[in-house]
């Protein structure tokens, strides 16, 4: 299964935030994305080039993403995705 979501992190912000999952997540990173373990399966994430939004003088940056789910059951991905996107969250205030 694939899923593409828009992260709103440059990849700086992206593997820095990844090094925040669980242990013995993050099996292996490259400079397009990662590979995570996860229940009886793996999830390969792939980043594509940065893109910026311009609000005024505000630039905001984000990534396309793309998630793909091998040996998943939709139980588990979804966990995983609950997971992956509570430690992506990001808040102000």
């Amino acid at each position: 299964m694939e899923i593409q979501k828009d992260l709103g992190v440059s990849h700086a912000v992206f593997f820095r935030t990844l090094a925040q999952l669980p242990d013995g997540w993050v099996s292996e990173t490259r400079s397009t994305g990662a590979t995570l373990e996860y229940g009886g399966g793996t999830v390969t994430i792939e980043l594509a080039p940065e893109c910026e939004r311009r609000i005024g003088l505000i630039r905001i940056p984000h990534t396309p993403t793309v998630f793909r789910f091998e040996g998943l059951s939709d139980v588990e991905r979804e966990a995983f995705q609950s997971r992956f996107d509570l430690t992506f969250q990001r808040g102000g205030g």
